[in-house]
């Protein structure tokens, strides 16, 4: 049975000694030789003196104490200093003020993020900042200015504007002075720049083009995870659930390519500060990402991903491989709000790439109509003689887009074809290749236009 020794008084105890050898269940009354050492944490100790004492009482034991849980609450130990080896990190005076809280009505805190002088405290509805070991006086005119103070944490300022990060600290990243993550009961991804008086403060990046989709998808999310791409400089958050709409991946059925199998369960984007928005979705799911000298890394569950390297078959990345294709999905939205005919689509890149999809809306109705047309496939595909895939001229590839709600027909060497009418077109370049690509050649997609006519109406 165990035995529980409490030690009230800080010093070195040497037990020498043993314990009985047995043999058979009967004690053979021989010894196992054993040196047992009860060390003290006081570095005055004498480890090996030759006498002992009592020394002094090192605590006290209060027999009525309380668990107390405050959620909205901060506490700090002693202070470290590595220049002089003075250590008080194990130690919580309760007679001094160690202990600074927010607001209990914006939640509890989720998140501590110190940067400099600053503590940025995260809250389910709040954000604010703490300065640490810095003071805050004010002028005449009601100006602060900063002085060095005796309080670890001082004076908390909250940002302007009611968000917070809900229940959801997983998806913080940062880089720079940028801080990124996601508030779920408001729907809306934030970036938290500089502070007050010095910068930006709260922006709702969301509202960059993706207000609605953040609306409709956030609540739906059991885990919102966040990672800062350095390389690429850009916040990736994937939205995870099982109510979440995935959209769709590409994979390849008995050596056939398609686009129809879906993604359940998660959405993965990112938003570059570059152009400040939202520039594309990724069919990849990770559970945790960072940025470690310039490479970007994600897990997925327990394997870990490095993105961009290209000493490795490209394709093979989250479970795919070179037989599944690859698609880049865009709108054309020339000209928004009058109806046009998208006569002919182009691509500058690599060879092998064809449209797999072009659906046009042909009105702003909800409930509007619409139109497909034919796929194109890469270059040099033929049917008989004619040619059906794109055609290379001057670097570029070109093809008619032919309407499937039209009757098109060859006459000897062409189609007759119309093109699609509507609003805006949503467009799918797929490339797909039937064997494992070589010495980690990548297929490129540098830009994809269409020629546009106003149409009469």
């Amino acid at each position: 049975m165990a035995v529980t020794i409490e030690i009230a008084y800080f010093n070195s105890i040497v037990i020498a000694g043993g314990q009985l050898n047995y043999v058979n269940g009967s004690s053979t009354g021989s010894h196992k030789p054993g040196v047992y050492h009860i060390e003290e944490n006081r570095i005055k100790g004498e480890f090996n003196g030759k006498q002992m004492d009592l020394g002094p009482r090192a605590y006290v034991t209060d027999e009525k104490y309380q668990t107390q849980v405050r959620t909205n609450a901060m506490i700090h130990s002693g202070i470290f200093n590595a220049r002089t080896d003075f250590n008080e990190l194990n130690q919580f005076p309760v007679g001094e003020e160690i202990s600074r809280a927010v607001d209990i009505s914006h939640g509890s805190i989720q998140k501590l993020y110190a940067e400099e002088t600053n503590l940025n405290i995260f809250q389910e509805n709040k954000v604010s900042r703490a300065l640490i070991d810095k003071d805050i006086i004010f002028t005449a005119e009601g100006q602060g200015l900063t002085t060095a103070g005796a309080k670890v944490i001082s004076q908390i300022t909250p940002y302007t504007g009611k968000y917070g990060i809900s229940k959801n600290p997983e998806s913080f990243a940062v880089f720079g002075n940028r801080k990124y993550f996601a508030d779920k009961n408001r729907g809306t991804i934030m970036r938290l720049s500089a502070g007050q008086g010095g910068g930006q403060g709260l922006t709702p990046i969301s509202a960059a083009g993706m207000k609605d989709f953040f609306k409709d998808h956030l609540f739906l999310c059991d885990k919102i995870y966040g990672a800062y791409d350095e390389q690429k400089g850009k916040y990736v958050i994937s939205l995870q659930g099982s109510s979440v709409d995935g959209g769709k991946r590409a994979i390849s059925t008995n050596g056939v390519p398609t686009i129809e199998s879906p993604i359940g369960g998660y959405r993965t984007l990112c938003y570059d500060d570059k152009i400040q928005g939202w520039t594309s979705f990724f069919t990849y799911k990770p559970t945790f990402g960072f940025s470690l000298k310039n490479e970007f890394y994600t897990f997925n569950n327990v394997d870990l991903y490095k993105h961009y390297d290209t000493s490795v078959p490209r394709g093979n990345f989250y479970g795919a491989d070179f037989s599944d294709p690859s698609y880049v999905k865009f709108v054309f939205n020339d000209n928004p709000g009058v109806t046009k005919t998208f006569a002919t689509i182009n691509y500058e890149g690599t060879t092998g790439w064809e449209m797999q999809e072009l659906r046009a809306t042909e009105s702003t109705s909800p409930n509007s109509s619409v139109l497909e047309a034919y796929i194109i496939p890469k270059e040099g595909t033929l049917d008989g003689s004619n040619t059906i895939g794109f055609v290379k001229k001057e670097d570029k590839y070109f093809s008619e887009i032919r309407n499937k709600a039209t009757d098109f027909f060859y006459d000897n060497s062409h189609f007759n074809s119309t093109g699609v009418k509507g609003y805006y077109v949503d467009v799918t370049m797929q490339y797909w290749s039937p064997t494992a690509p070589s010495g980690g050649v990548k297929q490129e997609l540098f830009s994809v236009g269409s020629e546009v006519i106003l149409s009469s109406k």
